[in-house]
C-alpha cells in the first residue's frame, strides 16, 4: 500500500462519521412511506456541522427494498454535503456521481430534530418522475461504538474531479463511481457488511467487477492498519490505482 503525505497540513475533522438510515419519506404533503432500503455513510466535518461552509464527504445509495443482491438501484450518488445557514441549519448535497445523472437542481434541505429523529425538508427531483416535488424525509443516526475504524476515499484528489468513491464505517462499506461525461456514465455500486467474525458479504453490486476488488482492497487496508490509520490527504494505492484520503481513523480519537 503506497503512502504519500501531502507537504501542507490538511485542515482538521470535527464531529465523528455517521451511519444513517431513512425511515420514510413524504411528498407533496402526502402519507409517508418507505420503498426503498437506504443507506447514507458521511465522514467527520471540517469544522462544526453548524458553521457556514462547513464540508463532509457522503456516499448515498437507496435501493429497492427487500434488499437482495437483485435489487435495483432506485438511486445512488456521492458528494460533498455543504452547510448553507445555521439558523435553520440548512445543506446542500453536491452530488458529483449520480445514477440519475448530474444535471438536476441543487439539492438542498432544513434540517430540525424530531423526537429523536432528523426531519429533512425541502423542494427535490422525485427520482420516479423526474419532476420537482416537495418533501419530507425523516432520518434515523446508527450508533457507531468508540474505536470503530472508518475510512472515506475519492479517486481524485479534489472530490468534485472524482469518478469514484469509497467509505467503510461500523458494519457497512459502499462504494460508488461513474464517468463525467462525454464518457461512459453507468453507474457502478457496491454494498457490502462487515463482520469481525466472518469474512465481509457482498449484499449488493451491479456493474461492479472492477469496482469489487477496489473495496475489498480499501478492506484489507483499514484491517492491516494496526494503529496507524490513514492520513487525510494521505494517497493510497488500491489495485494499482491511486485514492486520496479523505477522512480515516478511529471514532472518538482525534
Amino acid at each position: 500500500m503506497n503512502n504519500c503525505a501531502l507537504e501542507q497540513p490538511e485542515p482538521l475533522s470535527y464531529g465523528t462519521p455517521s451511519i444513517t438510515i431513512r425511515k420514510n419519506i413524504s411528498r407533496n404533503g402526502g402519507q409517508p412511506f418507505e420503498d426503498s432500503d437506504v443507506l447514507v455513510l458521511s465522514s467527520r466535518s471540517t469544522s462544526d456541522t453548524h458553521s457556514k461552509d462547513s464540508t463532509q464527504l457522503y456516499l448515498d445509495l437507496r435501493l429497492s427494498k427487500p434488499l437482495l443482491p437483485e435489487s435495483i438501484i432506485k438511486w445512488g450518488f456521492a458528494g460533498i454535503r455543504v452547510t448553507l445557514f445555521s439558523t435553520p441549519l440548512r445543506f446542500r448535497w453536491n452530488h458529483y456521481i449520480d445514477s440519475q445523472g448530474q444535471d438536476g437542481p441543487p439539492d438542498e434541505g432544513t434540517m430540525t430534530s424530531c423526537d429523536g429523529e432528523e426531519v429533512e425538508t425541502g423542494v427535490g427531483v422525485n427520482p420516479e418522475t423526474g419532476e420537482q416535488e416537495q418533501y419530507e424525509e425523516r432520518w434515523i443516526d446508527q450508533p457507531v461504538p468508540l474505536r470503530t475504524s472508518f475510512a472515506f476515499l475519492t479517486s481524485s484528489r479534489e472530490p468534485s474531479e472524482s469518478t469514484g468513491f469509497i467509505a467503510i464505517l461500523g458494519d457497512h462499506a459502499l462504494a460508488m463511481r461513474q464517468n463525467h461525461p462525454p464518457n461512459d456514465t453507468e453507474f457502478q455500486a457496491v454494498r457490502m457488511r462487515i463482520s469481525t467474525s466472518s469474512s465481509p458479504e457482498v449484499l449488493f453490486k451491479q456493474n461492479a467487477d472492477a469496482l469489487l476488488p477496489l473495496l475489498e482492497s480499501a478492506l484489507s487496508g483499514v484491517d492491516n492498519w494496526k494503529g496507524s490509520p490513514w492520513q487525510r490527504g494521505q494517497d493510497i494505492t488500491l489495485q494499482e490505482s491511486r485514492w486520496t484520503v479523505w477522512d480515516a481513523g478511529m471514532t472518538g480519537e482525534n
